[in-house]
């Protein structure tokens, strides 16, 4: 598979091609991309085989659109804005805002995935990013280097550590890594708790991950 190249936009809802790109991210986030069959993903949206050509080129068309739409929605809903008031005015962040923030981020991203609607982009993107996958690069480039940047100046800023410290965006890697697995892990964490789902445990994961007293020094 050749190099994924952004792609114009994600398609817009209620069309044949987010129908198509729904029902991909489904089996693609599942099977990955060669095991994937084009038959079942245009049965499961509900077209035949042509929309795929017409819409998408290929199936590598199909699978880049993919790509592009969960990158779109996680940069909608990410860490611009945050981002930019932290290049503006860093002052504004003490510790302990810092720590509640990495809190609250941890908590949002483990309950935005239990969401339906969330579930199979998540699987998509997990997928890709441990198999080093088709869209792993842009993943990192235009999603994941926004998160690492924003959680490691919120690490930085929590731990009073400095800016630019290689033990901050360490750390930052090791709190995206902990979420990360709890949700592509997320039957073993279940079993291994006795827990019937995740969703009514986010406050102990989140203390897992991340407790508020958390002082990194200390452990230094």
């Amino acid at each position: 598979m050749g190099e994924t190249q952004p792609a114009k936009s994600a398609p817009d809802e209620g069309t044949t091609k987010a129908d198509l790109v729904r029902a991909a991210l489904a089996h693609f986030g599942e099977h990955g991309f060669e095991a994937t069959s084009v038959r079942a993903v245009v049965r499961d949206a509900g077209h035949n085989i042509s929309s795929i050509k017409y819409h998408f080129g290929s199936k590598e068309g199909l699978y880049d659109a993919c790509v592009v739409a969960v990158a779109q929605r996680m940069n909608v809903e990410g860490p611009g804005e945050m981002l930019d008031l932290l290049a503006d005015d860093p002052a504004l962040l003490t510790p302990e805002k810092a720590r509640s923030a990495i809190r609250v981020i941890v908590g949002a991203v483990l309950r935005d995935a239990q969401k339906q609607s969330s579930r199979s982009e998540g699987r998509f993107m997990r997928r890709e990013i441990l198999m080093n996958g088709r869209g792993a690069d842009l993943f990192l480039k235009e999603v994941l280097g926004g998160h690492i940047d924003l959680m490691s100046a919120l690490v930085a800023c929590a731990e009073d550590l400095p800016a630019d410290s290689p033990i901050a965006r360490l750390r930052a890697l090791a709190i995206i890594g902990q979420t990360t697995f709890f949700l592509t892990a997320e039957a073993i964490t279940r079993k291994a708790m006795g827990w019937d789902t995740l969703k009514n445990h986010v406050p102990e994961l989140i203390d897992a991950i991340y407790p508020m007293d958390r002082n990194l020094k200390a452990l230094l």
